[in-house]
């Protein structure tokens, strides 16, 4: 707030709720338009040329003591931000550790115990990053913007139910030397050593079902929940629930006696396992499964009972099973970063731009123009790259370059080389578009958070406005750039939900420049599939 007895009596102050809480000082008697932002760097930009006989025409002191009067913030958003940013890092670090480092794919390999009770040699691929941070799927975990989180995915929902129909026809593959069981196809249960237990019309499971038989799971041998109408298990395992609780008849010394099916008396040595970022499920081993960083599902007996989107995506459960709804995944990935590098980066821009930025305009300004180019940049990617999982604040930095660049439009009249202001910060701006083909950085983000950064700005940020026709013109414009920031997020929503871009060859070259052989390959898991029971 201005005092009045600072400002000369010919000065007005004057609020009003319409403009967005934004002080206006009218100069009632001047005809001639202009209009500059409380700044702190132009301000000592006018003070500097104050004096010249350029800036005479430019300036009055009566400006210059209006910019001395006005008040400075102190940067509370710049640290509390950059303080959470910092604190996320650690404990993600902590928590998950240090992924592989590197560009491309990193392979690991290794012997361990496969779903045949031998050791076979497994290898696996993952995504390296260069950023010192945690794996690809960690940071997913962790909050990153991932698309096939924040919405069903019509690709991954083809491929989990593709997989569901081919389980429909496995049946439980009992070992000779009754050393176990796993649930199979018929061409991965060997006939010479197995039998694989399929019921038929001829030879029918409980009830005259033909579906089946599973591995540890039988609606005649489990009492929670139990089959009978109208909550009968269908003739389809692909839709049989979890046994919660087994009958003592299902149980294998019931078996090793004689009073148990064969499929319930052996013991069941394979497990749903989640492996990747896309929902993959495998029936294999414990060891296996956690030698290629999967979530093993030692409860369930069909990878259709479980959800591996859920593992993948972590936060909080979705609402429906199945039914990705983490939108706010536009909001947290703000806080992620992929790495110790890449959290630097993030700081000393925090501390160069958004600082000095957040003393002149205040925390609240910041953070609007913060929050809001970062969220919409994130929905922007999302909408054009959904399967590269993507993390760090670049639409807000690039929503902050943009803030300075309207400083400089309404400062252009006042500064001494408004040019060279201009052509640093646009330099800078195409700097970090570079940038942003590195991998995990998102270009995306960095031009729809640019565009709303820009709108924000225009909207939020205080002007002097000279004359009442130069109130009412600024009026109009804060109204229209408020409006458009709001329509562009409501329709980057609307596109992500009704017409999703799946394929874009173009949008992933934008996003990331394959600079070294698998620079820019798939963020999911390669897996060698191990032979059969």
């Amino acid at each position: 707030m201005i005092a009045g007895d600072k400002l000369s009596n010919e000065f007005q102050i004057s609020r009003s709720p319409a403009l967005l809480k934004k002080q206006w000082i009218e100069f009632p008697n001047s005809s001639k338009g202009s209009s500059y932002s409380r700044s702190k760097m132009f301000r000592s930009e006018q003070k500097k040329n104050f004096n010249s006989r350029k800036s005479l025409k430019r300036s009055s002191p009566e400006d210059v003591n209006q910019l001395d009067a006005l008040e400075d913030y102190r940067p509370y958003f710049t640290w509390w931000v950059s303080t959470a940013q910092t604190l996320v890092l650690l404990l993600s670090l902590l928590c998950y550790g240090f992924g592989p480092v590197g560009f491309g794919r990193h392979t690991h390999s290794g012997q361990v115990m496969v779903k045949t009770l031998s050791l076979q040699q497994v290898e696996w691929e993952e995504p390296a990053s260069f950023w010192l941070g945690p794996r690809a799927a960690d940071l997913i975990h962790l909050g990153a913007k991932f698309a096939p989180c924040m919405r069903r995915d019509a690709r991954i929902a083809r491929a989990i139910a593709a997989s569901a129909r081919r389980e429909r026809d496995t049946a439980c593959c009992i070992r000779n030397d009754d050393s176990g069981c796993v649930q199979s196809s018929k061409a991965d249960c060997s006939n010479s050593i197995s039998t694989w237990k399929k019921w038929t019309s001829g030879d029918s499971g409980p009830g005259g079902r033909i579906s089946g038989s599973v591995c540890g799971l039988d609606p005649k041998f489990c009492e929670a929940p139990r089959s009978i109408a109208p909550h009968e298990w269908p003739d389809d395992i692909t839709k049989w629930p979890i046994c919660r609780k087994a009958s003592g008849d299902g149980s294998a010394a019931a078996g090793r006696a004689g009073h148990a099916a064969e499929h319930m008396a052996c013991e069941v040595i394979a497990h749903p396992c989640c492996i990747g970022v896309h929902g993959q499920c495998v029936i294999t081993t414990r060891e296996h499964c956690e030698f290629v960083k999967g979530y093993f599902h030692e409860e369930a007996s069909l990878c259709s009972q479980v959800s591996c989107l859920d593992d993948v995506c972590g936060m909080l459960p979705f609402m429906r099973r199945r039914r990705p709804d983490q939108l706010y995944r536009a909001w947290t990935s703000l806080f992620v970063h992929a790495g110790l590098l890449h959290l630097a980066i993030t700081l000393a821009l925090q501390w160069l731009i958004m600082r000095d930025l957040e003393k002149m305009a205040g925390p609240v300004r910041v953070a609007f123009v913060y929050l809001g180019s970062g969220v919409v940049g994130n929905m922007a990617s999302a909408l054009f790259d959904p399967y590269r999982a993507e993390v760090g604040p670049g639409g807000s930095h690039f929503g902050l370059l943009a803030c300075l660049i309207v400083e400089t439009l309404h400062e252009w009249p006042r500064l001494a080389h408004p040019r060279r202001v201009m052509a640093k910060l646009l330099s800078y701006t195409l700097l970090l578009l570079l940038a942003g083909l590195l991998p995990w950085v998102d270009n995306f983000a960095h031009i729809f958070g640019f565009i709303t950064g820009f709108l924000v700005s225009y909207a939020l940020l205080p002007f002097v406005a000279i004359g009442p026709y130069d109130r009412a013109r600024k009026v109009v414009l804060v109204w229209v750039c408020a409006v458009s920031a709001t329509g562009l997020l409501c329709l980057l929503v609307a596109l992500f939900y009704a017409a999703p871009a799946y394929e874009c060859t173009v949008c992933a070259y934008f996003n990331c420049l394959p600079l070294a052989p698998d620079m820019c390959a798939s963020q999911d898991v390669h897996l060698r599939q191990p032979d059969g029971v």
